[in-house]
């Protein structure tokens, strides 16, 4: 990384800022070793390290225009921190490609609701059934129990989160986390 010579930094960063392409390659090339550490460490399926590279110029590139300090450790600070949370992004935007819409999750049972209310109450299936609930109470965190007790007992979503005083985008993300963990218990993952 870069501070051996803050003056010298700070000016290459200066130049950087009015457009000098070459300052703005040679401010990259200081913090390579960054650039590479983090994607080693935050390692994610699919982003080749040269399609990293290139988001970490776009970032440095974003932290330049946005930066207006004087003091070149605070602007490697922020440009690290800008760097972890691409990577962070990254990673959220492929694992919400995985996930499977609600309207699909009928798909993998095949069976239809109906279709299990009105099948066998076997020993078996209540056995199993409890033991379900139960894993999944013990797998989820106090938040998504407390949305899932809400909401089995017949809640609105809009009720939920009026009582937990949280956003609806965080009742329905746990709602969505738990029916994931459910159907990793019904499948045996």
């Amino acid at each position: 990384m870069m501070m051996k010579n803050q003056s010298a930094d700070l000016k290459l960063l200066n130049q950087a800022q009015f457009g000098d392409e070459d300052k703005f390659m040679a401010l990259y090339d200081c913090y390579s070793s960054l650039v590479k550490r983090l994607w080693q460490r935050y390692y994610i399926t699919e982003l080749e390290f040269e399609d990293w590279c290139q988001e970490a110029q776009l970032v440095l590139l974003k932290v330049i225009y946005s930066y207006d300090g004087r003091d070149i450790h605070q602007f490697s600070g922020f440009y690290k921190q800008s760097l972890v949370n691409r990577l962070l992004d990254l990673y959220r935007s492929q694992q919400a490609n995985k996930r499977i819409p609600v309207e699909q999750l009928e798909l993998l049972g095949g069976s239809s609701n109906e279709e299990l209310l009105e099948g066998e109450n076997s020993p078996e299936g209540i056995v199993c059934c409890h033991q379900s609930i139960e894993e999944i109470i013990r797998i989820s965190s106090p938040f998504e129990r407390r949305v899932l007790s809400m909401i089995v007992t017949g809640k609105s979503i809009k009720n939920v989160c009026r009582e937990l005083h949280c956003s609806k985008r965080q009742v329905q993300s746990s709602l969505s986390r738990s029916r994931t963990k459910l159907v990793r218990i019904l499948t045996g993952e």
